[in-house]
């Protein structure tokens, strides 16, 4: 097997972990955390492993000036996976990569220091490799969380607690902590309010001082949709439609600007008269086809009359619609 294949074996841990968190949507549970505000992780060096970095001989020596294990390495370790992908073996990519380092590490020894725990770094990757296959694919949030705690305990093995959690704990946080967020947002059985004290609570037991970065990844569209998903007990058991629409309205503003709120209202009102103009058609229709004074050919030419009335240019997209909805 060749280290490439090896690599996207153990990078498939994201895509479980991503995979989960689209269909999170059972009973949130606090306790468990895999790692939580009690670690000396913070929210900016989950941002680190969130975001791009651009590594080059430059930024490599101040980013490991200090310590050889901080938030860099572990996204540092990710850019030479990559930038070796195509080696066959272990040994290969360990001399590739020693010879690497030497060439942009300011001394031989600073980078022996950070050759070694590429090394462990590796053969905890390859290790990971048949764990993965013995613990299988995560079939709920509660599974995926219960993953995280083996990958991390298998690394605690590996590197020892305090250097495993110091390389691997911001991206599991990272990880961990949309999971639980989807676990509370998707409940359908808690109203808005109740999401909203377990999603305060869980920022807090999970970020501490930093509970109120922790949703600054999300974009405003995001935001949004998560807040309706939040409240969508609440806006569901609404009988006014305008009260529904007043309260849309109230996160809209809460997260775009005047201007993005009024085009939004703009699309609801033609997708609305839509609504009204496709209701208004079928019922027509019901009525020609439910017709005995005209027959089959009659109907059909009243209906297609009825279609180029209605929807005038957009007709001929209608009947389209019509016949890929029929499955004809």
């Amino acid at each position: 097997m060749t280290w490439k294949k090896i690599a996207a074996a153990a990078a498939a841990i994201a895509a479980i972990i991503i995979i989960i968190i689209v269909f999170a949507a059972r009973k949130h549970k606090q306790e468990g955390y895999v790692l939580d505000a009690t670690s000396k992780i913070r929210f900016k060096d989950a941002d680190i492993y969130l975001t791009g970095r651009d590594f080059n001989a430059d930024n490599v020596k101040e980013y490991f000036a200090n310590d050889v294990i901080n938030p860099y390495t572990l996204k540092y370790f990710i850019f030479l996976d990559e930038k070796f992908k195509d080696v066959r073996s272990r040994e290969e990519l360990l001399e590739k990569v020693r010879e690497y380092l030497y060439s942009v590490m300011p001394s031989y020894d600073e980078a022996d220091k950070l050759f070694a725990v590429y090394q462990t770094y590796t053969d905890c990757q390859l290790g990971l490799h048949d764990k993965m296959k013995s613990w299988g694919s995560p079939a709920s949030p509660e599974d995926a969380i219960d993953y995280l705690h083996k990958l991390q305990e298998y690394r605690r093995d590996v590197f020892g607690k305090d250097d495993a959690d110091a390389l691997y704990g911001p991206s599991v946080m990272a990880e961990e902590y949309p999971i639980r967020r989807g676990m509370i947002i998707g409940d359908r059985n808690l109203y808005g309010e109740a999401k909203e004290k377990r999603l305060a609570q869980l920022k807090k037991e999970m970020w501490g001082k930093d509970a109120d970065q922790a949703d600054d990844f999300l974009e405003p569209l995001n935001r949004y949709n998560d807040k309706l998903q939040m409240y969508g007990r609440d806006l569901g058991e609404m009988k006014s439609d305008d009260d529904r629409r007043a309260r849309v309205r109230e996160f809209r503003r809460e997260f775009f600007s005047p201007d993005q709120v009024q085009k939004l209202e703009e699309v609801d009102n033609t997708l609305a008269r839509e609504k009204s103009r496709e209701s208004d058609y079928f019922d027509q229709e019901s009525k020609i086809r439910n017709n005995p004074s005209f027959n089959d050919d009659e109907k059909s030419a009243k209906i297609r009359e009825l279609q180029d009335q209605m929807f005038g240019v957009e007709a001929d997209a209608f009947r389209r619609r019509l016949t890929i909805e029929k499955g004809e």
